[in-house]
């Protein structure tokens, strides 16, 4: 599991929770402050005319404000959910709770309907909740993301360039929020080699420069599953952990004909990975042929050790392919319709 940090949410009130009100504003609204090192892609959920909507995605930089509702804040219930874009190194980093949501995976959304998802469980995201009190509210609410470091608007936005910059193999140095002489080089030398002068300072430019730079690298590495079935298919991975816990299998990731999915990020660093899938045919469900290995799976969404007894935790077994890159930092598998026929395998 990533280790997920909790969210400060700004308050004039004390309040225990991390969640607050930015008072002394002259319009009503609901704004997003981070505060992070990452860059962030977030997304709010409230009720309306008794509907619980969801709406995202806003694209934070480092140190970042941004208006997402215009509308006065009323007293009651909010949800709220951030994870950090895929240019980022290591594991994905989320800020989020324990509430499911339906978002849109790759896309600017509002969602009325929270059954959009129910087909499709990667689809959602876990929205942490945000109680505004009628006696806090006058019609203003920020929330702020954060991190361990609990950096200022200022701070926050020098440590995301290094973070960044350290994404896109420039050596910053450390990422401390200071914009020191390696800081300093780093930027200049990354600014003139994309033809953005020579200067060291920081601005949107730059920044978005430097986001464009390290999701175009994310997006050509990985794992990958495409379907040219021209069929649903239910798909599964299992790769390794590290030597103690060994491999888990997760799943499921539904594929309409002819779509894809990243299920891995970063370059592909083990000797093998394994897949598994499942296609929808009118009457039946037809499970991927020729897997040599067994590994847990589930009805619904799942996450399983290998060091577990699959049984025993109340999942099913089931046979996945090994695939070996061979060295390769990215690997696409394809489900064809003849891997589904037991008789037309190997040919």
């Amino acid at each position: 599991m990533n280790r997920l940090w909790l969210i400060r949410l700004s308050a004039l009130a004390a309040a225990t929770m991390a969640t607050g009100l930015l008072g002394g504003t002259a319009s009503a609204e609901y704004s997003f402050c981070n505060k992070s090192s990452y860059a962030l892609s977030a997304a709010l959920g409230y009720v309306d005319e008794g509907r619980l909507i969801t709406r995202g995605w806003w694209r934070l930089r480092a140190g970042e404000c941004k208006r997402v509702m215009t509308e006065p804040v009323r007293p009651g219930r909010y949800f709220v959910y951030a994870e950090a874009i895929p240019g980022h190194k290591g594991p994905l980093r989320t800020w989020s709770g324990d509430t499911p949501l339906c978002v849109q995976n790759d896309s600017l959304f509002t969602l009325r309907d929270q059954d959009v998802c129910s087909d499709d469980p990667r689809r959602q995201r876990d929205f942490f909740a945000v109680d505004v009190a009628e006696a806090d509210s006058d019609g203003s609410w920020t929330t702020e993301f954060s991190d361990e470091n609990n950096f200022t608007i200022f701070s926050a936005e020098v440590a995301g360039v290094q973070r960044l910059l350290q994404d896109v193999g420039q050596d910053a140095g450390a990422i401390d929020g200071y914009l020191g002489r390696g800081t300093r080089a780093a930027l200049s030398a990354y600014r003139e080699k994309k033809g953005l002068g020579s200067s060291n300072l920081v601005n949107d430019t730059v920044i978005d420069a430097l986001i464009a730079d390290a999701n175009g690298r994310d997006a050509q590495l990985g794992f990958f599953f495409c379907n040219e079935t021209l069929l649903p298919v239910w798909a599964a991975f299992a790769q390794p952990l590290d030597e103690e816990t060994g491999y888990r299998s997760s799943g499921w990731w539904r594929l309409d004909s002819q779509q894809c999915a990243k299920v891995r990020r970063g370059a592909l660093t083990d000797d093998a990975y394994y897949v598994y899938g499942v296609m929808e045919a009118e009457e039946a469900s037809i499970p991927l042929a020729g897997g040599d290995t067994e590994f847990c799976v589930s009805a619904v969404q799942f996450d399983a050790g290998s060091d577990v007894a699959c049984e025993e935790a109340g999942y099913e077994t089931a046979s996945f392919r090994r695939i070996e890159p061979g060295g390769e930092s990215a690997w696409t598998f394809q489900f064809t319709p003849e891997q589904f026929n037991p008789e037309l395998v190997g040919r």
